[in-house]
């Protein structure tokens, strides 16, 4: 394969010819994430997963969350938290924006340039209204 440029002042001569392209799809998606939980607060909640352990020959480019509390699912926007323990890898989201006392559902797939069809899902209600902190230990004056 071979390109020129053109622009208002002609035509630029062909480029040397590239070597054949033959693009290759992946084969094999990567599973879901395993183990969602959903810690939740009267306004927010936590997403906790565990990264997919096989995931395929398809590059994951990030995870995609939704969450519903029974109408449309909203995307949500923001960024994981990976930790690392010796005995394994965790993910985490906060999820703000939420209605106390209301029951959610959230989903969560690895997105590659293919397809993220493989979801796992988890439900969880907001508390009813927000807690108050326990004071724990003394304040030394």
């Amino acid at each position: 394969m071979t390109v020129t440029a053109r622009n208002a002042h002609g035509e630029s001569a062909p480029s040397l010819a590239s070597a054949p392209l033959a693009p290759t799809a992946a084969s094999t998606l990567p599973a879901a994430p395993t183990g969602p939980e959903l810690r939740t607060a009267a306004t927010a909640a936590t997403l906790a997963r565990t990264l997919p352990t096989a995931l395929g020959d398809a590059k994951v480019t990030g995870y995609r969350v939704t969450v519903s509390d029974g109408r449309t699912p909203i995307d949500v926007t923001g960024r994981d938290v990976l930790v690392t323990r010796p005995s394994a890898k965790g993910m985490f989201r906060v999820i703000g924006g939420l209605q106390p006392g209301t029951r959610y559902t959230v989903t969560v797939a690895a997105v590659t340039a293919g397809a993220s069809d493989r979801v796992a899902t988890v439900s969880a209600a907001t508390r009813s209204t927000a807690r108050r902190g326990k004071v724990v230990g003394k304040l030394n004056r």
